[in-house]
């Protein structure tokens, strides 16, 4: 059994060295080397088998207990072992907290270089398994998570913001959330979440039709502030390589994985955000309350219909920029659009969103009335609750509607789609009189606020800055 090591050595001296040692090793293998952070961090997620990084204390030019964070951050499965010329209890400490496996003396022997190499490439390999075993496809209750899609009626609407805030609220409730940028040219999440990931759901769509757990691991992003992450393409251009199919293969993987999965759409209409409206058991339209935004919430509903992928009833608009100064008002607009409005809208604060969105931290969104729209609309939308399992009375409406798909071909290949839960939050029919479509539907609405008036597990305040 071989295992693969990356190393940052942080000059050609000290990487002869090393190539040296390994050269003599029957049980590891040296890959690459790397004379930077940002090139070891960036090379790390080219090599997906990778068992072990050796890291070099005097690598630049970022601080190398930074780099180790980070490393860790994103690939919690390696095992890092700090090299340095300094085995002192400081050292150690810096090194430990910071996330590396051990410390290396720079000047270790083969017998030491192999024994402490193996060690860890043995853990980070029962690390993998075990997050691998732990993702099978669906877990023992037979749940599936719940797909929610966010579209913008237009560009500007805050759709990303939204869709962001609403997967921090769900994680920091205690679901597992997965949030996925099928903005395929123009997706932002790495801005929004000052993040650097290398892989995107292309990785996914060259996997085929078989998506391993291992698979997953590799692709997604893991943010320690909730969620993780699944980004577009890095190139704009790779966005055509997305296909409606592929879309299917990739949000059922995450779906028997998820308990939730937040599908930022974007504001245009592709084979790959057709699909995931249609696959979604929620699918929200992001509007301002303006004529420009309304007749592009008309066009883009309009389109679904003409298509089959979804009927505007079975639509929720997400009011954004909301002020009773607006001419247009919530109601008026559900009469405009003819779907169900959520009835908590987010406030114009453009300012208050700044902090988190220049710093690349959503949790640094400290006004109150933010958080608490954001928290009651992952309330009203069901968002802080498990998934119910199949059967629960009272849940569940129409399968997706059978039918043609117009000019998306690629959607054609229906009968290997999975039936799509509609009515799971309960909220379909809330601003709909007819009490015959309430009872249909299930249960009424639950109290809307902030975590303690939810109701849902682990709603304690605190968690995620959206405590409300």
């Amino acid at each position: 059994m071989m295992f693969r090591v990356l190393a940052g050595m942080p000059t050609s001296e000290t990487e002869m060295v090393l190539a040296a040692r390994f050269e003599e090793l029957g049980s590891a293998e040296l890959v690459a080397s790397r004379p930077t952070t940002s090139a070891l961090i960036d090379a790390a997620g080219e090599f997906p088998e990778i068992d072990v990084v050796l890291i070099h204390q005097e690598l630049g030019p970022a601080p190398v207990f930074d780099a180790i964070r980070d490393l860790s951050h994103r690939h919690p499965q390696l095992a890092i072992l700090l090299v340095s010329p300094t085995m002192d209890p400081a050292t150690f400490t810096g090194a430990m907290e910071a996330g590396a496996r051990g410390v290396l003396p720079h000047d270790s022997g083969i017998a030491e270089l192999e024994t402490r190499v193996t060690k860890a490439a043995e853990w980070s390999r029962t690390l993998r398994r075990h997050l691998e075993s732990a993702s099978l496809d669906l877990p023992a209750s037979g749940v599936r998570g719940r797909i929610m899609a966010v579209s913008g009626a237009k560009g500007g609407m805050g759709t990303t913001t939204c869709a962001v805030h609403l997967a921090m609220v769900a994680a920091a409730a205690d679901r597992v959330v997965c949030l996925v940028d099928l903005d395929l040219q123009t997706g932002d999440l790495p801005a929004f979440l000052n993040l650097r990931h290398r892989r995107s759901i292309s990785d996914l769509v060259d996997a085929g039709d078989d998506i391993t757990p291992g698979m997953l691991a590799e692709t997604l992003y893991v943010d320690h502030r909730g969620p993780h992450v699944l980004l577009a393409p890095e190139h704009g251009e790779r966005g055509e390589d997305v296909t409606a199919r592929a879309t299917r293969r990739v949000l059922n993987a995450l779906r028997s994985r998820y308990e939730l999965v937040v599908v930022d759409c974007g504001s245009t209409m592709n084979e790959a955000t057709a699909m995931a409206v249609e696959l979604a058991d929620t699918a929200v339209v992001v509007v301002t309350p303006d004529v420009p935004a309304l007749r592009g919430a008309q066009r883009l509903m309009g389109m679904w219909e003409r298509l089959q992928i979804r009927s505007h009833e079975d639509v929720y608009s997400l009011v954004t920029r909301h002020s009773r100064k607006n001419e247009i008002q919530p109601d008026f607009l559900q009469q405009l659009l003819g779907t169900k409005v959520l009835r908590t809208p987010v406030p114009a604060a453009y300012r208050a969103l700044e902090p988190g969105e220049n710093n690349g931290d959503p949790t640094k969104v400290t006004d109150e009335g933010l958080r608490k729209a954001f928290t009651r609309l992952a309330a009203e939308l069901d968002l802080l609750s498990p998934p119910a399992p199949p059967g629960n009375g009272g849940k569940g409406g129409s399968a997706t509607p059978s039918g043609g798909l117009g000019s998306f071909a690629a959607l054609a290949d229906r009968q290997a789609l999975s039936p799509s839960t509609r009515d799971v939050s309960g909220f379909l029919n809330a601003s709909v009189p007819d009490p015959a479509r309430r009872a249909a539907n299930g249960s009424s609405p639950s109290p809307s606020g902030g975590y303690p008036g939810t109701g849902s597990r682990g709603g304690g305040g605190g968690q995620g800055g959206f405590d409300g």
